[in-house]
């Protein structure tokens, strides 16, 4: 019982595996083993899947097995403890019985498992003759009521039953069935599970079943928490928290402290209406957030969240060891990525990050979003630095900042650059819109900065689909006029892909250009031809 309050799995699509220590000693083969807040690996095994990597994986009650599933199609029992880099037992699944995606050692006996896909629930039985399993049939005829597909299952904390929960709300009941005409000396499971009841819980699709000391837990699709007795009637539940579909569930592994006043516990919903007192928990939904519940007080705490869309931008502080990530459900986050920290966040409510940059001096940070406004932040609190610009005329593809962090330009889905600079303004500095233009009639694939030969003075350059590569007179432009220097076709037949300044080894200037065709074209910064 010790061993299973220390250790933690983690496994990877590669069929790789590391059983973790996150702050114990533990002797491991004569060896000492030593943690501190990191978490430190103390056993691999290596190849457990290597044809489609590691599905589910579980660990039995008293930490001495593991059991892993190959992508839904293999079963393997490990004794982790041992030097042996083969399984002790393994078997092969009928594709017939669908993707098994969730699998579960009995607490009372480690020798009986149960897994499931959406449409099949298999329960295992291993000894010394090998690794045995049955699938036992259950459809909509079995009750003439709809099923559903399954989410997860687990054994009965008081009786030899098992429970599956389904996307109709209901749950299955498994039992152990002898029938009259069978001899009770064949009667061995896992052969003899049979579906006995379909009890209806609610309306809302389960996605989630496990048990915690005398309760059934199951959580839903709209995040509700519900909390079953032995007998499956209903004891509590949370509704309030108001979370997205829940995903996992996991108890604390020390039991309530009993409090000499229980009333800060929610009352149960039975007729005595006594305290209900439960572990702390943690959970995690389907729009990746992870939260932390603390039963006494009912106080809810948010561990972290992270994108619940598409990462499309990312960019790296000049100076520190930061990362700037932004996602479409417009969360923006910072990291430390030497620490693996992370630092702060910032959500902007329907929007869509589509882009980011810091300045040089990394005191900025430019967010360029999907409705074509430019947000420009402090790049420690997160914080406007000013108003929120929104000048461009379609969603910002591009933005980039001049060396002297005195201009910010943009580029949008409309083919147009928009450009920003900072000014002072009531003794304070602060950004203003300069001007933008229509400069491409195809979409734009790069925009950047750089720096005027025997000057000090920001150059600006864009390239588009259209073949052009135009340049921009920043001190012939004016408030709502955007110069242009000139325009030149780089491109004859190949349609060139992105732009950057090539190293200043030599006196000369020059940009590079990659296009569709796999060239890579070394051009003169001055007079654009082609070296």
């Amino acid at each position: 019982a010790v061993f299973g309050i220390l250790f933690e799995l983690v496994c990877n699509s590669s069929g790789l595996l590391f059983l973790l220590l996150p702050h114990a000693p533990v002797m491991v083969k004569g060896m000492t083993v030593y943690a501190s807040f990191c978490r430190i690996p103390v056993h691999t095994i290596f190849d457990s899947h290597p044809e489609d990597g590691v599905g589910a994986i579980a660990i039995s009650q008293d930490a001495k097995y593991l059991v892993t599933l190959g992508a839904g199609k293999r079963v393997c029992i490990w004794k982790w403890t041992s030097p042996e880099e083969k399984p002790v037992y393994s078997v092969e699944l009928q594709p017939a019985f669908g993707y098994q995606n969730y699998i579960v050692f009995n607490p009372k006996n480690h020798k009986e498992l149960v897994s499931n896909s959406k449409t099949q629930v298999l329960f295992y039985l291993w000894d010394s003759t090998g690794l045995q399993y049955s699938a036992p049939h259950l459809t909509d005829r079995t009750f003439n009521k709809t099923v559903g597909l399954f989410s997860q299952s687990v054994f009965h904390f008081g009786n030899l039953q098992a429970l599956t929960a389904t996307s109709g709300g209901k749950l299955v009941v498994w039992d152990a069935v002898c029938p009259p005409s069978m001899p009770a000396s064949l009667c061995v499971k896992p052969h003899n599970r049979k579906a006995i009841k379909l009890t209806y819980v609610q309306k809302d699709a389960l996605t989630v079943l496990t048990a915690s000391d005398s309760y059934f837990v199951t959580c839903d699709v709209k995040g509700h928490i519900k909390f079953y007795d032995g007998q499956l009637q209903l004891v509590n539940w949370y509704s309030h928290f108001k979370l997205g579909p829940i995903q996992s569930i996991s108890f604390s592994k020390n039991p309530p402290s009993p409090a000499s006043n229980n009333s800060d516990y929610s009352s149960s919903c039975t007729i005595n209406g006594q305290p209900f007192i439960i572990r702390n928990f943690i959970l995690s939904t389907l729009d990746a957030t992870v939260l932390h519940i603390t039963a006494e007080g009912t106080k809810l705490d948010k561990l972290m969240e992270e994108a619940k869309e598409a990462v499309n931008a990312i960019v790296c502080h000049p100076s520190q060891p930061l990362i700037a990530i932004g996602s479409h459900c417009g969360l923006l986050k910072v990291w430390d990525y030497m620490q693996t920290k992370y630092l702060i966040s910032r959500i902007f409510p329907g929007a869509s990050i589509q882009c980011l940059s810091y300045d040089p001096e990394g005191s900025f940070l430019a967010a360029g979003f999907t409705d074509g406004s430019v947000y420009i932040l402090d790049s420690i609190s997160l914080e406007d630095d000013c108003k929120e610009f929104k000048y461009s005329r379609g969603p910002v593809t591009q933005i980039s900042f001049s060396h002297d962090s005195q201009y910010l330009a943009t580029a949008d889905e409309k083919y147009s650059v928009t450009v920003y600079k900072r000014i002072l303004k009531n003794c304070e500095r602060s950004w203003e819109h300069l001007a933008g233009l229509h400069s491409h009639y195809k979409p734009i694939r790069s925009i950047i900065f750089g720096v005027l030969l025997d000057s000090d003075q920001p150059r600006l350059l864009s390239l588009g689909e259209d073949r052009l590569l135009v340049e921009y007179d920043l001190g012939s432009s004016s408030k709502e006029y955007l110069a242009v220097l000139r325009r030149d076709c780089i491109e004859q037949r190949a349609v060139p892909m992105c732009l950057a300044w090539y190293p200043l080894f030599t006196p000369e200037a020059f940009i590079l250009t990659a296009n569709d065709q796999y060239k890579i074209k070394l051009y003169n910064a001055t007079t654009k031809m082609c070296r």
